[in-house]
């Protein structure tokens, strides 16, 4: 996500009609066959490494895909954070540490599906670089020595585009295009024009390659337009989530069997929305580093559009830096799935993604609507539902703290104010139909017979980015003192709703005067 995002380390399902009952036969027909998985991938995304000491994570979840014995690890880019030789040593060198000569523990040929990011092409130019010139980073940075850099960690030639084989299926491995001719930090960058992408002539050579009958991959760092994660899809307007527009969607929707893979937004694997279908089949690869990203304006979230907003929000980030999230895709020959996994706690994130195959290696059916269509899911969705006994707390705190000035984290500990902190338990699908994925809380104030609206605010749970069995903390909310009437009674009513907007119904505290 371009600027915010470059500084950023040191600043279920639906099936439709027939669908449901076609997927669980096919599904039932592999389990009573017997039939294992074709092909087995470890998939990651935006592991960051910076140095061998800030690679643990990613190393442990090459340890996780070794014992699951894979047949190829996806790593959609951001392998590293500021362009420099000595971080794609470090990712080498963990990569062999797990890997010897490409190899899992048993022996086994593993496949290094490997493609470059924003921060791995641009992000010389990035201030947090701290490159005061051009020639300055010129040795040391990987913009300059793509190809020679490549070729001496990772024993491949580097382009544009690779096309690789695994198992007989075919990866289409997108490298990043750099947009230094937009960019203008610092002065770094000017006079380089954008490159562009060969996607039509790459898909045109390949051909008949990619209708042979059975899946195709495509992969590369940033989102695709309008497609996974794309909250205005459902409800609400558009926003800078990482997406950029291109010729590739448009491409891509001429093949049904396509999976398209990407990171850079560094969304969580517990939004629902992180798999996403229409002409073809994209999924979010979510962040391996621990540095998640949320849609914005929620009071504890972490979102670009919300860095250096007036005010601040109440309420510090939600610990988003335990996010360490990865999938496990399995290939059958009736269907695909995603096991989809987080590293800090070793746990399953929620039920697996199933997507059927049909003929021609379609993921996508020819009549209908797809499975993980956003729209469908949305409407089939049921609401999350407090328990009975739920109650909603409401405490004044004298001494109450914004997040600092920036909205990247922390809290403004010189400017202390009054603060009202409401208190709710979480949802999740014990004793629910839906796990909660935010909460709108609402005071209102009311004289007589007339109730008024003083503001609205959105939260997470703080640990909705976790598997549901340590969502358990008590959620809140803090609204700044001043803002609640004190001629008046009030309350805080707390409304849940699932990923998709879908609201349940909502409980409330009690009518009174706070001050």
């Amino acid at each position: 996500m371009s600027v915010s995002r470059r500084g950023f380390l040191g600043t279920s399902a639906l099936a439709v009609g027939g669908m449901i009952s076609g997927c669980a036969l096919a599904e039932t027909a592999s389990a009573r066959q017997g039939v294992g998985p074709r092909l087995r991938v470890g998939i990651l995304s935006d592991i960051h490494v910076t140095a061998i000491g800030n690679a643990e994570w990613f190393e442990k979840a090459l340890r996780h895909f070794d014992a699951a014995k894979v047949d190829a690890v996806l790593i959609t880019g951001d392998l590293t954070t500021w362009n420099k030789k000595k971080e794609f040593e470090a990712v080498a060198a963990t990569w062999f540490k797990v890997f010897p000569g490409d190899r899992r523990s048993d022996g086994v040929h593993v496949e290094r599906l490997f493609l470059t990011g924003n921060h791995d092409v641009d992000g010389w130019a990035y201030g947090g670089a701290k490159f005061k010139s051009r020639a300055e980073a010129e040795p040391e940075s990987f913009f300059f020595h793509r190809e020679g850099f490549w070729r001496e960690l990772f024993h491949e030639e580097y382009k544009p585009i690779v096309v690789k084989e695994v198992k007989g299926y075919t990866f289409i491995l997108r490298n990043w295009m750099s947009i230094l001719g937009r960019e203008h930090q610092d002065g770094l960058a000017k006079g380089f024009s954008d490159e562009k992408t060969p996607i039509k002539s790459v898909l045109a050579e390949l051909g008949d390659r990619l209708r042979a009958g059975k899946p195709f991959f495509y992969a590369q760092h940033e989102q695709l337009d309008d497609t996974v994660n794309a909250t205005w899809l459902v409800k609400g307007a558009k926003w800078g989530n990482g997406q950029i527009a291109s010729v590739t969607r448009d491409c891509l929707s001429a093949y049904p069997n396509c999976i398209a893979f990407s990171g850079h937004s560094h969304n969580s694997l517990t939004d629902e929305r992180s798999i996403w279908q229409g002409g073809f089949t994209a999924v979010n690869c979510s962040c391996a580093r621990g540095y998640a990203f949320t849609p914005p304006g929620r009071e504890n979230g972490f979102s670009c559009p919300d860095f250096n907003r007036t005010p601040p929000f109440e309420m510090d980030k939600f610990d988003n830096q335990s996010v360490r999230q990865g999938l496990v895709m399995e290939v059958f020959d009736d269907k695909i799935t995603f096991q989809r996994r987080e590293f800090t706690y070793d746990q399953v994130l929620g039920e697996d993604w199933v997507l059927p195959i049909f003929a021609g290696g379609a993921l996508v059916p020819v009549n209908g609507t797809p499975k993980y269509d956003f729209k469908a899911r949305a409407a089939a969705a049921q609401a999350p539902v407090f328990a009975k006994d739920a109650k909603v707390g409401v405490e004044r705190i004298e001494k109450g703290y914004r997040r600092t000035a920036t909205g990247t984290g922390g809290l403004d500990k010189k400017n202390p104010h009054p603060q009202y902190k409401v208190t709710f338990p979480p949802i999740t699908r014990v004793g629910s139909p839906s796990r909660a994925f935010e909460f709108k809380v609402t005071c209102e104030a009311r004289t007589a017979d007339d109730v008024k609206v003083i503001e609205t605010r959105s939260v997470f749970s703080p640990n909705a980015y976790q598997a549901e069995s340590r969502d358990t903390s008590m959620c809140w909310c803090n609204f700044p003192a001043d803002h609640i009437p004190n001629t008046e009674e009030t309350r805080f009513v707390v409304t849940p709703l699932d990923c998709w907007g879908n609201a349940g119904k909502p409980i409330a505290s009690t009518w009174k005067r706070l001050r």
